[in-house]
């Protein structure tokens, strides 16, 4: 083609589209008459021959309406910008705030792993880093100081309900209690009194479940399952629920029983002890009960009198309180003194006492922070009692 047909040329492709109409030798709107082509009204064949071309078009959209220079559409570009412009977490993963976990640290994209496992706090946003140093402990999603975090005080996910937390313990705690029956529980029903006392010996902490822990070193399985039987039954009237471990060794208990872990330690009638074990044992436990009642924690003791006769000397060298003997009272009629005590609350009165119940022989009254809440005679002062508890 000579220089003067390509000059004609570009003019007629001019005069045949304007403002643009064409690129790329294609129209880009109704009316525009492409190059050797039939017009808007050209033939089937024309149009048929061109559609492969439009569609290939298509995916240049986005750069056109970008230009601006599309006034048609605004509402395309508006769109496609968001599409392409926006954040990463606009998407439809589901990803949402806050970024503060391992599998999205900072933003969706960023997964912690490798040599920088953990989520943690960084420059007013969150970010990879490596594994917590000391005296940091990582507790997920973030690097935690355990001697000061009231959400993490002392251990992982252990809050402080008074928002405290002071060298790794919560400060502030609900009063302890001590809950002393002279009842072996051996012969028990489902709505006998011993089952409310039991009861509500061992569901005085609140909340749910109540986690108890258990000492059955010397006791017999038929009176550990008789108990089991009757908390279970408590557990149902009242629709609490809990957790019971055992502990089988009484050099154990100082190590095993803190009230992190546990709300209630629980002793069996520990018949099958032999003479001296059990006095040993309660000397031992001396300080660990008294710090774990101090916290809000409860000790609930049941002792039938039987055996060698050691509960009473374990109660006693424990410091739980002080008693020098124990007298059957099997067959007895026993009254509920304190039926507004927490203890008493909803227990019959009076009522026989079943086998193997027995009184504490002691030289402490009952008055403020102790209650004799079950006894032999209706006056308090009158017998020596049943059941006891203390609230130190």
């Amino acid at each position: 083609m000579t220089k003067l047909g390509a000059v004609l040329t570009l003019v007629a492709l001019a005069a045949s589209c304007s403002d643009g109409g064409v690129v790329g030798g294609r129209c880009r709107y109704e009316g525009c008459v492409e190059p050797g082509g039939a017009g808007a009204g050209g033939d089937a064949g024309g149009d048929a021959g061109d559609a492969g071309g439009d569609a290939g078009d298509a995916g240049d959209a986005p750069a056109d309406q970008h230009s601006g220079n599309d006034a048609k559409h605004p509402d395309a570009d508006a769109a496609s910008s968001d599409a392409e412009g926006g954040s990463p977490d606009a998407g439809d993963s589901g990803c949402t705030p806050p970024y503060d976990q391992p599998s999205k640290c900072g933003d969706c994209a960023t997964q912690c792993s490798g040599a920088t496992p953990i989520c943690a706090p960084l420059d007013g946003g969150f970010a990879c880093v490596p594994a917590c140093t000391p005296p940091l402990t990582y507790c997920a999603p973030a690097c935690v100081d355990l001697d000061n975090d009231p959400e993490h005080c002392g251990a992982c996910n252990n809050a402080c309900p008074s928002g405290i937390c002071q060298a790794g313990e919560c400060v502030g705690a609900s009063a302890g209690h001590i809950v002393l029956l002279c009842m072996s529980f051996e012969q028990n029903q489902q709505s006998s009194p011993g089952t409310a006392l039991l009861g509500n010996a061992v569901f005085l902490p609140p909340g749910n479940p109540v986690r108890v822990l258990a000492y059955d070193e010397f006791s017999p399985n038929p009176v550990e399952n008789k108990v089991k039987q009757a908390i279970g039954w408590a557990a149902a009237a009242k629709g609490r629920t809990y957790t019971l471990t055992a502990v089988g060794s009484s050099a154990a208990v100082p190590s095993q029983l803190d009230k992190q872990s546990f709300d209630v330690f629980l002793v069996y009638d520990q018949t099958s002890a032999t003479a001296g074990t059990l006095a040993s044992s309660g000397s031992a436990w001396n300080a660990t009960l008294a710090s774990f009642v101090q916290k809000g924690g409860v000790v609930v003791v049941a002792s039938g009198g039987g055996g060698t006769g050691e509960m009473g000397a374990l109660i006693q060298n424990a410091g739980l309180l002080s008693v020098s003997g124990q007298t059957n009272v099997t067959g007895q009629v026993l009254f509920n003194l304190a039926p507004w005590d927490a203890v008493g609350l909803n227990v019959l009165s009076p009522f026989l006492a079943l086998n193997r119940t027995c009184s504490f022989t002691t030289s402490a009254q009952s008055g403020p922070g102790l209650t004799f809440v079950v006894s032999g005679a209706a006056d308090a002062g009158a017998a020596a009692p049943v059941v006891v508890h203390r609230v130190p």
